[in-house]
């Protein structure tokens, strides 16, 4: 099956997903029905947008090797384990490997704060608070704004990010301040 990501949505997606970890399935991003993308490494998650129609489950996939950054979008092979980055016209620019994670991606619904409670304090660690900015500049380089909606002192916060071709959404994690 071919994936297809633009590269704010890749990059993102690397940024946001785990390094080294026993639970294997989260060194890779999720390509899940919908057009949704996940990635997370525990503390925090993010929510992408991909452009593979007719997915009807999820799919992990986990890039190999060099890391490219000068492309526009990037499609998986699932089938022969190639992605080919492509520039703004769908020429290509380079070619890389990734591998299907067998395995099942957590249910990321259920942290996805539905409600909008205000606080008089919050925590975050200071790290995932620099990879939001990144974010932010990967999907507006020019206007790196971003709109957070905590959720209480003790349950992620919903950071949204958007641009005029996609939106990106981000749960953090709190973190105690005592």
């Amino acid at each position: 099956m071919l994936l297809t990501l633009t590269k704010p949505a890749l990059l993102s997606a690397v940024l946001f997903q785990a390094k080294n970890d026993p639970r294997y399935y989260l060194m890779g991003f999720c390509f899940a029905p919908g057009k949704e993308l996940y990635s997370t490494d525990g503390h925090r998650l993010f929510i992408g947008e991909h452009q593979t129609d007719g997915l009807e489950q999820n799919i992990i996939v986990r890039l190999k090797g060099p890391r490219f950054t000068r492309f526009d979008k990037a499609t998986f092979d699932t089938e022969s384990g190639v992605v080919t980055y492509l520039d703004e016209f769908g020429v290509r620019q380079n070619l890389g490997l990734c591998e299907v994670v067998d395995g099942k991606y957590p249910d990321v619904k259920r942290v996805i704060p539905t409600d909008n409670k205000p606080v008089s304090e919050i925590g975050f660690n200071a790290k995932y608070l620099a990879d939001v900015e990144r974010v932010a500049r990967l999907y507006n380089p020019k206007f790196e704004s971003i709109r957070i909606k905590p959720n209480g002192s003790s349950t992620g916060s919903l950071i949204e990010i958007r641009n005029p071709w996609e939106t990106a959404k981000i749960i953090v994690m709190p973190m105690r301040l005592d």
